[in-house]
């Protein structure tokens, strides 16, 4: 198929990307700013019919596009084998020290493993674990597999990632997992159900409005004494000028989501619902080194595939390479390439939370 000559031309374009990543710069210090612009919001509520729309239409349209995110042969394997065949890490998170792992497809799973790490569940013979906003299955198969005598529930308010996470962990044999699909706000739950939470990179899809209910149902479902960990990207300061509104707009428009709260804010909120702090950490110069991967392959390999899937004659064939629509591709690739701008103009930072429910 002419597609699948695309496929091994990006795979060869994107390796030679890879070798020329460049090394970490530190961020410089944080500098507060007075409010002067606002941003557009997606969706009010996450609890509302918006959107669940917005959000299926993300995933529905643009799912593939996440295929990039991973080493190359698993990039290559995953376009050509599909998600549940390809092996592929299949997180939509950032990679943890990048510089220091074997491959990209190692730091995104190391950062699946410190979440992991931090329930502290080795006194649990067989804990169940949560993770709200479980989005294609990445996390919910590596940790059934890291635990085999654990039971692993993941929830998504979209039906398109449940479906290619139910048929990833078919397809690894799995049998302690669970996926649902409902909001994180109003989980099906009962009161005390889980003996570990954790989240990475979702819990931003809450509007800072909503904070406090997602927390006091994290609250609920979680048993007394054990830990829910959250790794995330906050808002730090608020833009200044047009440069800054922009690449906000752009993270918030292409991967479709909220304006995030402040880490203050979030805390607040956890202990309002009643959680102690354990831990409230920057760790932006963790996973800087991937963040810069993430532009560097939306500019040498998304955004000419972008360009390509314009033309009227070839757009067509670009559609299992996840462009169908090259207005969303267009957009997505805006957002790979202004996160890191996000970073290093200090407009946002990456955290990890660690909270406990008191006995």
């Amino acid at each position: 198929m002419p597609w699948i000559c695309q496929c091994v031309l990006m795979i060869t374009q994107y390796s030679a990307m890879i070798a020329r990543c460049g090394e970490y710069n530190a961020s410089p210090p944080l500098t507060r700013y007075p409010v002067i612009l606002s941003n557009e919001q997606p969706y009010e509520s996450v609890d509302s019919a918006a959107a669940r729309a917005v959000l299926e239409k993300h995933y529905d349209v643009g799912a593939n596009l996440y295929k990039f995110w991973g080493s190359p042969v698993s990039v290559l394997r995953a376009l050509l084998l599909g998600w549940p065949r390809s092996k592929h890490p299949a997180h939509l998170h950032y990679a943890w020290d990048l510089e220091k792992s074997s491959s990209l497809d190692a730091g995104i799973l190391e950062t699946t493993r410190r979440a992991i790490a931090l329930l502290d569940l080795d006194s649990v013979e067989h804990p169940r674990v949560f993770e709200p906003g479980c989005g294609i299955g990445g996390g919910v198969t590596q940790v059934a597999q890291m635990l085999p005598r654990a039971h692993v529930t993941g929830l998504s308010l979209v039906y398109r990632q449940l479906s290619i996470a139910n048929a990833r962990a078919h397809a690894a044999g799995l049998d302690n997992t669970s996926l649902c699909c409902g909001n994180y706000l109003h989980t099906p739950f009962a009161n005390c159900s889980f003996d570990g939470i954790f989240t990475i990179e979702t819990l931003i899809y809450v509007p800072a409005s909503e904070q406090a209910k997602l927390f006091r149902e994290m609250f609920r479902i979680l048993k007394p004494g054990r830990t829910f960990v959250s790794f995330d990207g906050f808002r730090v300061r608020d833009p200044i000028d047009d440069a800054d509104h922009a690449c906000i707009q752009d993270v918030m428009d292409g991967w479709t989501m909220p304006l995030p709260p402040l880490p203050a804010e979030f805390r607040a909120h956890a202990e309002l619902a009643g959680f102690e702090v354990l831990r409230q950490e920057e760790a932006t110069q963790h996973i800087h080194a991937s963040a810069r991967r993430i532009a560097s392959i939306a500019r040498a390999v998304l955004q000419p595939l972008s360009a390509v899937a314009r033309i009227p004659l070839l757009g067509g064939l670009m559609g299992p390479l996840g462009f169908a629509s090259p207005h969303h591709a267009r957009r997505f690739v805006d957002a790979c390439r202004s996160q890191l701008t996000v970073f290093d103009r200090r407009l946002g930072a990456y955290y990890v939370h660690v909270f406990r429910r008191p006995h």
